[in-house]
Parts: structure tokens; sequence; C-alpha cells
């Protein structure tokens, strides 16, 4: 006998990889928000004069880049199981898009982006940590997308391209 779950049309498994997806996109951009505000709070202290002695505090034992970093790898993790768990072509290749943005995206490519602007020292820069979040966000919003764009109005058909067997 065959299960219902699988044979109605696929519906009930399309309907459960969009919610697990859209969890993981919710995951993805949530990390982005919790890594703005602590990148925020970190470069406090340099948002008037770059000059003071709490910027170059800052700029020496920076305090967010230990959980941005935990934050990263789970943002790896978070964007493959996206990828793993998408079916169509379009879907696939935007998870490999988001999986390249997270990954190239790492602490040493945005302190490197970041000396780029504001070099001259050899302590982390002050912003670091704001394009490494906004890649968290925009892996989110590219797998959501992927996920609510797909065509949903597509019959089942098995692994041989035959119709549904019940229908």
């Amino acid at each position: 006998m065959r299960d219902d779950a699988r044979w109605n049309g696929g519906t009930d498994m399309k309907a459960f990889r969009r919610s697990v997806a859209a969890s993981l996109a919710l995951g993805l951009i949530g990390l982005g928000v919790l890594g703005v505000v602590l990148t925020g709070v970190a470069w406090l202290p340099c948002a008037g004069d770059q000059t003071t002695e709490a910027c170059y505090a800052a700029m020496g034992r920076p305090q967010h880049l230990v959980p941005l970093q935990v934050m990263w790898l789970i943002s790896i993790g978070l964007v493959t199981g996206a990828f793993a768990i998408a079916r169509s072509g379009f879907e696939r290749t935007l998870g490999v898009i988001a999986l390249v943005i997270v990954i190239g995206m790492n602490y040493l490519t945005e302190c490197t982006l970041w000396l780029g602007f504001v070099g001259g020292h050899w302590d982390v820069p002050p912003g670091t940590g704001y394009a490494q979040t906004a890649a968290f966000v925009v892996a989110g919003l590219l797998i959501a997308f992927g996920s609510l764009l797909t065509s949903s109005s597509k019959p089942y058909t098995d692994e041989l391209g035959g119709a549904d067997p019940v229908a």
C-alpha cells in the first residue's frame, strides 16, 4: 500500500519542505539581525572619532568577532540544510549562491575589505562585522525566495517521468 502523504500529488512533502526552508531562512535572517546588533554595540566607541582611546581599545580587542564566527558556522549549516531539501533547479541554484555568499564573506575577507576603506593601522578596522551579517540576511532572503517562488502547480511525476498513479 502506498503512503498517502507521498502519492497525493506531493503537496504534503512540498508544504513540509517549504516550511523547513522558511524556518531556515528566518534563522539566517535572525542571525544577521543579531550580528548587526552585536557589531553596532562593538563599534559604538568609534562612532564619532576613531582616534579616541575607547575606539583604539575596541579595535585592539573586538568583543563581537568570536560570536560572529560561531554564527558564521551556524549559517553555513543552515544554508547547507536548505540546499539539501531543495528539489527544483531554481531552489538549488539560489541555495548554491547563498552558500557561496556566506562562505565567501568570512572574517578574513571582511577584514580585508574594511582595511581598504579605513586602512592605515594593524588593528581590526571599525565596521568589521557588518558585511558578514549582511551576507547572512542576503542568504536568508535567497532561501526564502527560492522556496516561495518555485512552481507549486506542477503535477507529481514519479522517477521515470510518469503521471501520478493514484490520480
